[in-house]
């Protein structure tokens, strides 16, 4: 994927409102305010400034996002172990691995997560995945340690699926992006169609 084109991704966050979902259940629950503040994953520990809509609106999104279907523990608990911080100065995302992850590097992987597609081909070989589904295409659903792209050898049909790839994990350094886990020449299958 150009570089683009994961630029139009990450900052098109306010392009999408809330998942629809229940009023009731849209409690908010806000993203961390800075990632070298906080440790990612641990929204329920911080408060959006009330005088903050945007960070109101993407927490009640990220709520929404929760009560929808997911991939829970296995490798992602794992992954979610790398610590994620922006560097002041260069503006990228820096990533940390725990031991247990550099111990997963070069070895052969089966994550199931849910496809984000880069491009609007029926069929692909290059996408994203991870354990949430996806609520909009210009909102990441998830934390770059929560995030795999994916790198098939035979392309299956695309879309917002539940999938299973197996592949040897490759720890990438692309902090641009916020891409830090990679599997090349993974083989994948669709296990739920979504939506």
């Amino acid at each position: 994927m150009n570089r683009l084109a994961f630029l139009v991704l990450f900052l098109s966050l306010s392009a999408c409102g809330p998942a629809p979902g229940p009023a009731d259940q849209a409690v908010a629950e806000p993203p961390p305010p800075k990632f070298d503040q906080i440790p990612l994953n641990r929204a329920d520990e911080i408060t959006p400034a009330e005088s903050d809509p945007m960070a109101q609106e993407m927490a009640m999104e990220r709520q929404a996002q929760l009560d929808l279907p997911m991939v829970r523990g296995g490798l992602w608990d794992t992954l979610r172990t790398t610590r994620i911080s922006i560097d002041e100065q260069s503006q990228l995302y820096q990533a940390s691995h725990a031991d247990a992850v550099r111990r997963l590097a070069g070895t052969r992987i089966k994550l199931r997560g849910y496809m984000l597609p880069l491009a609007t081909d029926e069929r692909t070989r290059h996408f994203l995945i991870s354990p949430y589904t996806p609520v909009c295409f210009f909102h990441p659903p998830a934390q770059p340690n929560e995030v795999v792209e994916v790198r098939l050898g035979r392309a299956i049909t695309a879309g917002y699926h539940l999938v299973e790839v197996t592949g040897v994990l490759r720890l990438a350094n692309d902090g641009e992006k916020g891409l830090f886990f990679v599997l090349d020449d993974a083989k994948g299958r669709i296990v739920e169609r979504v939506g």
